[in-house]
């Protein structure tokens, strides 16, 4: 390995002992920040050390290259104690053997990008990106506040492989949720648990009668309207034939 120095990686706590390059990969060797304290009895500058070991993190892609950071992790005996730790790494998730800086790019590409291609780029497991994903999503379904709009759009995408259901918010350009398909008395039960599901005045969609068999039967003051979008190409479809 080459050595090179600790700006390179913009994290200021770790020492670059060495890097080397591969074709589709790079490879750094970095010290961790000594501790200051034990963390067990909390006290400063009575440990010594004890044993080490390289263990790999991953970091942010480099150019297209993906990044292995190799870290030489120690071992300390507290000499007030008596007790064997190792510290804490700072800038680093350690359930996921990660930066924090990655960690945080996996939870944003995940949403925009297939776990296979978000794997393939960063280095990491499939199924890691899928965890990362799903703490996410977890996370923020339990923060988002349904709010039921005066203006309702009822369309669908087509994810995994199948027809899913998506209600916006027109006038917010907010996207409110994503069902599991887009099958009536789906699209009915979730129109069903809107909390004051009166204040719907208008809904926009495509021509599904699904769609408009559920919007008649719980939202029957709602004025529909067919999306120009699909009416432009039903008419053009029909001109062609």
């Amino acid at each position: 390995m080459t050595s090179l120095p600790d700006n390179i990686l913009h994290l200021p706590e770790y020492h670059v002992l060495a890097t080397k390059m591969e074709e589709h990969d790079l490879h750094y060797q970095v010290e961790a920040p000594e501790p200051l304290a034990c963390e067990e009895c909390g006290v400063e500058s009575e440990f010594v050390r004890f044993g080490k070991r390289d263990v790999a993190y991953r970091d942010l892609p480099i150019h297209g290259r993906r990044v292995t950071l190799w870290v030489v992790r120690r071992r300390y005996t507290c000499r007030a104690c008596g007790r064997t730790f190792r510290p804490a790494l700072p800038e680093m998730v350690d359930d996921h053997r990660m930066t924090r800086r990655l960690y945080n790019h996996v939870e944003k590409e995940a949403f925009n990008h297939p776990y296979a291609y978000v794997a393939d780029t960063t280095g990491l497991d499939e199924k890691t990106v899928r965890e990362i994903f799903k703490k996410k999503a977890e996370f923020l379904a339990a923060w988002h506040r349904f709010e039921t709009p005066r203006c309702l759009g009822i369309d669908e995408l087509y994810l995994n492989r199948r027809y899913r259901c998506i209600l916006t918010n027109l006038e917010e350009r907010t996207l409110l949720d994503l069902l599991p398909g887009r099958q009536q008395d789906a699209v009915t039960r979730r129109l069903m648990s809107m909390t004051e599901r009166h204040q719907v005045e208008i809904v926009s969609m495509d021509m599904w009668k699904p769609y408009r068999r559920a919007v008649q039967a719980v939202l029957p003051q709602a004025r529909i309207v067919v999306d120009k979008f699909h009416v432009v190409r039903m008419a053009n479809e029909a001109l062609e034939k």
